[in-house]
């Protein structure tokens, strides 16, 4: 067994599969026993478009019966179960913002400079938005080195549906995304034709449009998203002159762009279409001489074979390899609300404490049965020998000294029972201890770092960080009103500011 293999036994990694949600359907998949497993649920019409839902009850009925098709149940007892699915949210281009912006490359204080700048260049109002960001790479501009930042932003309100949507569901979201983030990451990862030190465009002719995504130093940098609704809205059906057109028209707008600000040339076009693959790499080759025009092959996803993956599921496909990085190296965007993350830590963090939970239980059992097995034994041998005494009239010396040392052996026993009895009745109490802590956190949106017990007769001392100082003092107050604790203390000199709030430290008896 090597180091990795122990790692995953005391602290099982989470399985993380991926949804995207579309105007048309939901796609999940997941990784089983290195195979790739999915299913997918039609919409029906109406019931989200560009990644805001319109008909709740619609989206309920359509998760519910995803998540039937996932643990095989029958849609009438889906709800019966608790067992949660945890997954990356994969929503439409057409349902985010996103830019690109240069910050001399600051030392210090660099997460203000950028959230200063998000701000700035957020096109919807700033509070009514969740946002992130992260590093894409470096470029010198008039001999200073900068750093290059890619901002997005969602609306609060959409995503804040979709979230309250998938809990309802059993699903929890680990992060959230959007498809051109995703095909990006798969084509550079696993795209068997990709030169990523080369930029290249991405062109994704899906159901609701057409997604031109611009990757340079294996990252993306710009999206451009047209909808079918845009240019059919009257008709509802694209004639294959103005679908040419179409191309044509987009691929020029993104080139102009492109050429304005960087300068090292596009001369590869990645496709991922649903269907018409050779007229539209005709299309392209045909107007645009110097593109070399392609379509997305993938290799193997380490042991997993992509042979039988359709184009339509690339973008779940992509979003899955993210949910493979551990959480604790999971820098990427997330465009979702203050507090996801957290909570998603936090079912991982209960779900290890029942894991160990049942095994504790479940050695002490068998503790006992052997203990109980061997005291049995032992009782039955020592009434065998005071009969065989009582029969003979005493024993004699060596029997004597024979019968005392099983006598001891039997005291011995019983006194390891006692102390095995006493471990499992104490490991019950821990238990209730740390779920009723890990409850109070969650409701106060406080992040236990550290628990240290030296003994149940000393001070109990928690560490932990929280958005602000009033949520710190909540959290105290809890702990008091609970009704399970003494001397609870909250000292102000333990509390401290930190860029994401405040950490703090806590103590307390237990009763």
């Amino acid at each position: 067994m090597n180091l990795k293999t122990l790692l995953n036994i005391l602290n099982p990694q989470p399985n993380i599969g991926a949804l995207e949600i579309s105007d048309v359907d939901l796609k999940f998949i997941g990784v089983k026993e290195n195979k790739l497993i999915s299913y997918s649920v039609k919409l029906a019409a109406g019931t989200v478009r560009a990644g805001k839902i319109l008909n709740r009850e619609n989206f309920l009925s359509a998760l519910a019966a995803l998540y039937s098709q996932i643990n095989q149940l029958s849609p009438e007892s889906w709800r019966a179960r608790k067992k949660k699915i945890s997954i990356i949210v994969n929503i439409p281009d057409n349902a985010i913002y996103f830019q690109v912006f240069n910050l001399p490359a600051l030392e210090h204080n660099l997460e203000e400079a950028i959230e200063l700048n998000l701000k700035m260049i957020s096109p919807i109002d700033f509070s009514a938005a969740y946002s992130d960001w992260q590093s894409v790479g470096e470029e010198v501009v008039n001999g200073h080195a900068q750093s290059e930042i890619l901002g997005a932003f969602a609306e609060a309100k959409m995503i804040d549906e979709i979230d309250d949507c998938l809990k309802i569901s059993n699903f929890v979201p680990a992060a959230f995304e959007f498809n051109g983030l995703a095909l990006v990451r798969l084509a550079v990862e696993y795209g068997a034709n990709i030169d990523k030190n080369k930029p290249f465009l991405l062109l994704n002719v899906g159901s609701g449009g057409l997604s031109f995504n611009l990757a340079r130093k294996g990252n993306i940098y710009f999206n451009h998203f047209v909808s079918w609704q845009t240019t059919s809205a009257e008709t509802r059906e694209i004639s294959i002159d103005v679908f040419k057109k179409i191309i044509i028209d987009e691929i020029k707008k993104v080139f102009s762009f492109y050429g304005g600000r960087w300068k090292d040339q596009i001369s590869d076009i990645v496709l991922v279409s649903h269907g018409l693959d050779e007229a539209i790499m005709k299309i392209i080759s045909e107007n645009f001489s110097f593109i070399k025009i392609q379509p997305l092959a993938l290799s193997k996803i380490g042991n997993i074979s992509t042979d039988a993956v359709q184009p339509a599921w690339f973008s779940a496909l992509g979003s899955v390899i993210r949910g493979m990085i551990p959480r604790s190296r999971d820098n990427i965007i997330s465009l979702a609300k203050t507090g996801t993350q957290e909570e998603f830590f936090q079912h991982q963090k209960l779900g290890f404490i029942k894991f160990w939970r049942n095994s504790i239980a479940a050695i002490l059992a068998i503790i006992l049965i052997v203990f109980g097995g061997t005291d049995f034994f032992l009782a039955k041998t020592a009434v065998s020998l005071n009969n065989r005494a009582a029969e003979f009239g005493g024993l004699k010396q060596p029997e004597q000294e024979e019968f005392n040392k099983l006598k001891k052996e039997i005291e011995n026993y019983n006194n390891k029972i006692s102390f095995a009895e006493k471990v499992y009745g104490e490991r019950s109490k821990m238990t209730e201890f740390f779920e009723k802590i890990n409850n109070l956190a969650a409701d106060g949106n406080i992040a236990v770092k550290r628990i240290y017990i030296q003994s149940l007769e000393a001070p109990v001392l928690i560490n932990a960080s929280a958005s602000n100082e009033d949520a710190a003092v909540s959290f105290k107050n809890k702990l008091i009103e609970d009704g399970k604790f003494r001397n609870v203390n909250l000292p102000i000199t333990k509390i401290s500011r930190t860029d994401k709030g405040v950490e703090f430290t806590v103590s307390f008896n237990i009763k």
